[in-house]
């Protein structure tokens, strides 16, 4: 198993390139979404336009919220990982 600490400097590590989950609820819920745009557009189809900047525009709000998500957590597991360590180093 290579170390991700060489795949972070290879640049082999790119967690916003995975696919997207298959789980049963994301599945559910994308199928919602696309059950509402479609009663949207079939109510005021001239409303695409509009329709289609204000999912871009969420798509751009959601990357920002998954960057900082993803930045969190790896602050957490360094933060775990050093105390961890240090209670080691103490205890020894």
């Amino acid at each position: 198993m290579e170390s991700i600490i060489k795949k972070i400097y290879y640049g082999d590590l790119h967690p916003c390139e995975e696919p997207t989950p298959d789980t049963e609820r994301y599945i559910k819920n994308r199928k919602s979404i696309c059950n509402i745009e479609e009663q949207i557009l079939s109510q005021d189809p001239d409303c695409e336009n509009l329709l289609a900047q204000y999912k871009d525009a969420l798509h751009v709000e959601s990357q920002y919220e998954c960057e900082a998500d993803f930045v969190r957590g790896f602050q957490i597991g360094a933060q775990t990982m050093i105390e961890v360590l240090t209670l080691i180093k103490d205890d020894i």
